[in-house]
């Protein structure tokens, strides 16, 4: 279960740095399937759990990953206005 989520917020980082929100939607439905198989034995309220504790680690690192690309894009574009003038 530690694994899948630990997976999942990798992910959300990844995601939230290369692409637009919309592409958490078909990532979220990947969980489902992943979910049940690691928890097959346990039963369901277990994969519920992980699917629900995976996808919210996936969102939150996605919004992680958005925000430090926003910072990181508002510095580059800071140091080429002052190259500019140099």
């Amino acid at each position: 279960m530690l694994a899948l989520i630990l997976a999942s917020g990798v992910c959300g980082l990844l995601l939230g740095r290369y692409f637009n929100v919309y592409v958490c939607f078909p990532a979220i439905l990947i969980l489902i399937p992943a979910a049940y198989f690691v928890e097959h034995r346990d039963g369901l309220t277990r994969a519920i759990l992980t699917f629900v504790l995976s996808s919210t680690a996936m969102q939150l690192c996605y919004l992680i990953g958005a925000a430090s690309d926003l910072i990181i894009e508002r510095f580059r574009s800071q140091r080429s206005r002052t190259d500019d003038f140099i």
